[in-house]
């Protein structure tokens, strides 16, 4: 299953992202799953129908299976960098609380995830950088929330893949040197952040969780997704590779 990226916003970003890609792993003899989602802007995105809606794609593999022959059991989510964050949370679902209005009613479990170029703490969506520039270049997380992250300490929580640790399945993060290890003030895919960015893959495995990591020295963010002869391209279809091949059968 395949997530694009866009800065969880409506105007950026679209699932031809990721056309490329989905072929390659065809080709590659991979079921491929490559899905588009309301973000913040669209009608009835953000808080909760984003998050209802990659659920309920998720889910929806359970009815494909009807009619493909998929492996339920083996289903991994790759996220390419605000598509990461919502692989992560995928993961991270069926933790929720059952009164949860995003968690819905899982059908599907993911078995694994590749998390490409991402950050995982919601709360760089609205960071600052050094020249007092905004993340994504105007403010989502409240839109994301469906209201101001301090009124709804709740709803942040359930959206931050991080405090679910751990998620006990194996992990992969394909990552640019540009972006990890990150430092505050550093340049990114968007302007700059100095927020001081936690260490998921030290966090991960401090948890108990399994987890490779790929760094691709100085990729540029979209060579993902957009460059299929990229050396970034090629390390994070390899990374899906090798995890799904791991998988018990």
């Amino acid at each position: 299953m395949l997530l694009h990226g866009g800065c969880w916003l409506a105007s950026r970003g679209a699932m031809e992202d990721y056309r490329a890609m989905a072929g390659r792993l065809v080709g590659d003899g991979i079921a491929t799953w490559n899905i588009e989602y309301r973000r913040v802007g669209h009608d009835g995105g953000g808080w909760p129908g984003t998050f209802l809606d990659l659920g309920q794609a998720l889910d929806n593999l359970a009815v494909l299976a009807d009619e493909y022959p998929l492996d339920l059991t083996r289903i991994v989510c790759v996220g390419h960098s605000s598509g990461g964050h919502f692989a992560a949370w995928l993961a991270t679902r069926n933790s929720l609380p059952t009164d949860s209005e995003i968690r819905g009613d899982p059908q599907v479990t993911l078995a694994g995830t590749v998390l490409v170029d991402a950050f995982l703490d919601p709360l760089v969506i609205d960071s600052r950088g050094i020249d007092g520039e905004l993340y994504c270049g105007e403010p989502i997380l409240e839109r994301l929330l469906g209201g101001n992250p301090g009124a709804h300490p709740d709803r942040l929580r359930e959206i931050s893949p991080l405090n679910w640790l751990p998620w006990g399945i194996p992990q992969s993060y394909v990552v640019s040197s540009y972006r990890y290890p990150i430092l505050p003030g550093q340049p990114l895919a968007q302007g700059r952040t100095t927020m001081a960015m936690p260490d998921y893959p030290a966090l991960a495995r401090s948890a108990g969780d399994r987890i490779d990591v790929e760094i691709v020295p100085k990729a540029g963010h979209f060579d993902f997704v957009e460059e299929p002869d990229s050396e970034a391209f090629n390390v994070e279809r390899r990374a899906l590779i090798k995890l799904v091949s791991g998988l018990n059968r």
